[in-house]
């Protein structure tokens, strides 16, 4: 696999007999290749600050956390969908965010999951924590929140900060989605 962004050049001369030794190495290659044609991000999704800002109410009023999503084409274990532009998606909204306290921070994985052959975009909540010490949600929080065996995968991550009694910051990571050879985990030692 060449670095991201560059074309992979074939540095060796195989022969049929070198192959042979390779034959396990190859089928784990098309396995890495075929679960990540069956699970990614296609165009888009990529998320930002809402049209309407984020808000918090003084001492334990309603969060009102969202984004603006663009549009985007997924596909979760082989199943594709695209979805519409969004402003304004609900991140948490009507309550107080349990524990989102000034000077705490919490980061949400907003992730496409398949259920029953449909895809859907959900959100799920990391714990709040002190500012610069928290955490998105764990693959296996994730798992739980969208069902035992559901295929999911992760679009993007947002993190919003309490910084005062009533005021709110928010940041956003669209770097957290799967991509071949750089979040899969796959090392090759020739």
């Amino acid at each position: 696999m060449g670095t991201r962004s560059a074309v992979a050049t074939l540095t060796k001369d195989y022969r049929p007999s070198d192959m042979l030794e390779l034959s396990n190495l190859t089928y784990r290659l098309l396995e890495e290749l075929r679960v990540d044609q069956a699970n990614k991000v296609l165009t888009g999704g990529l998320v930002g600050d809402p049209t309407t800002p984020s808000t918090q109410a003084s001492g334990t009023g309603n969060t009102e956390w969202r984004v603006d999503r663009t549009a985007c084409v997924v596909v979760v274990d082989g199943a594709m969908k695209e979805f519409a532009v969004a402003a304004d998606v609900a991140v948490h909204t009507g309550s107080f965010l349990t524990g989102l306290t000034s000077g705490k921070s919490c980061v949400a994985a907003i992730v496409a999951k398949l259920d029953t052959g449909v895809v859907s975009i959900v959100v799920v909540k990391g714990t709040p924590a002190t500012t610069g010490t928290q955490v998105g949600p764990t693959d296996a929080v994730i798992q739980a929140a969208v069902g035992s065996g559901k295929p999911w995968i992760k679009l993007h991550e947002t993190t919003l900060n309490r910084t005062g009694d009533a005021t709110v910051t928010q940041a956003h990571d669209n770097t957290a989605r799967p991509v071949l050879g750089v979040t899969a985990g796959f090392e090759i030692d020739f």
